[in-house]
């Protein structure tokens, strides 16, 4: 018998906590977003629990609420508004991450599905890790910061319906010229169905979260309902990340974002810790790299970061801020992080690993990037220094003339 077998699923789940908690540790010391290290950690000791199904499962879930939470950050009032003032630097950012990459990756010879994955995998900058950034370095009321958060929110609009167009995609079937228009119609049809449900029963929503927060039961059919309306979205071809997200959009918008958060914390930081974990555990490196993925990977690294830094600059620019500032914009959004993760799930498994190595590049070029963006951008623009005027002879007083001569 495997020795594998022998293994019981609370000793797999009992490690696989402490390597966690260890993970998140080493973070907090090096001062690190614990989503690197739980990936690191997933490289090297995932050889020994991540076949555990059930574990795999709990990684799903973990998708799900990571999707939720940012549903709730967005009433509908905010989505409009914030779309309204960041379109035009989130089109930029969409054509420089998405668009450019995809095209180089077709370019160089991938079919048009790894194509669009690989600009789908490039596309979004770490929302985690950059809120992160911008808190420990008490950046909050820099003037960048506001367009960051502002980007970041535009992303997490966007990557839910990406993630819906790559998933449905990756289900296979021929692609026809209907294929797009169809996707997009389920996605519309899904869209009006979460703002209807978020207008006409907001306040019924509201009622009940204040009638049973306070129950055993309510946990219960929270989770049971976001999971249930994320695989319905999953059943009918989009992505169960899409149907998270409008949920906790429906949650929102009753007012009682706050209350659910406090309610689920605890199994959302769990579930995507495990998610990230399997991540990284899921690369394998074993396999010999063909000097094409080598170059690919070369390829997008550097368009990657050219990408997000001229999307920060120039909607820096755009939006009103100064060169320095627009400068600094653009190094603290070069990281990568959950959403090219997620983007993997859909990913051919002998192309994992060059996903892994991307998010790993990125999310560590990015930390470094951010962290010291503003004594980057002090040397590029340094401060000018004030000539003090020296007074001439002929402007000092009589009696200071009189003695010099």
């Amino acid at each position: 018998m495997d020795s594998e077998h022998q293994i019981s699923f609370l000793l797999l789940f009992g490690f696989l906590n402490l390597a966690l908690f260890a993970a998140g540790y080493l973070g907090k010391i090096l001062r690190f977003p614990a989503i690197f290290f739980y990936i690191l950690f997933g490289i090297f000791l995932g050889k020994f629990i991540h076949k555990a199904e059930a574990i795999e499962v709990f990684s799903e879930i973990g998708i799900v609420l990571l999707f939720f939470y940012l549903g709730l950050e967005f009433n509908i009032d905010r989505a409009i508004q914030t779309a309204k003032k960041i379109w035009s630097i989130g089109l930029i950012d969409f054509v420089l991450g998405f668009g450019i990459v995809s095209l180089a990756m077709y370019l160089m010879g991938f079919d048009a599905f790894t194509s669009l994955l690989t600009g789908g995998v490039a596309y979004a900058s770490s929302s985690a890790i950059t809120t992160k950034i911008i808190v420990d370095n008490h950046r909050i009321a820099n003037p960048e910061t506001e367009l960051i958060l502002g980007l970041m929110v535009f992303e997490d609009i966007i990557a839910p319906i990406l993630l819906a167009i790559l998933s449905a995609f990756s289900a296979g079937g021929d692609f026809t010229p209907l294929t797009i228009p169809v996707i997009l119609m389920k996605v519309a049809a899904v869209f009006a169905f979460a703002v209807g449900v978020a207008m006409l029963f907001k306040n019924y929503i509201a009622m009940f979260v204040d009638t049973f927060i306070e129950e055993e039961i309510f946990t219960l059919f929270s989770l049971g309902g976001l999971i249930f309306f994320a695989g319905v979205t999953q059943y009918i071809g989009l992505s169960e990340a899409l149907g998270a997200f409008l949920m906790g959009m429906i949650v929102s918008e009753s007012g009682k974002a706050h209350d659910i958060e406090k309610v689920m914390f605890a199994i959302r930081d769990l579930a995507v810790a495990i998610f990230f974990f399997l991540f990284g555990a899921g690369i394998e490196f074993s396999g010999e790299f063909s000097s094409k993925i080598i170059t690919a990977l070369v390829v997008v690294v550097i368009l990657s970061i050219i990408g997000k830094f001229l999307t920060g600059y120039i909607g820096g620019l755009i939006y009103g801020l100064s060169k320095k500032k627009a400068f600094e914009t653009g190094l603290s959004i070069i990281n990568r992080g959950e959403f090219s993760v997620v983007m993997s799930k859909f990913a051919h498994p002998k192309f994992i690993p060059f996903i892994g190595i991307y998010v790993l590049i990125m999310a560590f070029i990015g930390i470094i990037f951010a962290q010291f963006a503003p004594q980057i951008s002090n040397i590029i623009f340094p401060k000018k220094k004030k000539k003090k005027k020296k007074k001439r002879k002929k402007d000092l007083p009589t009696y200071l003339t009189e003695e010099g001569t």
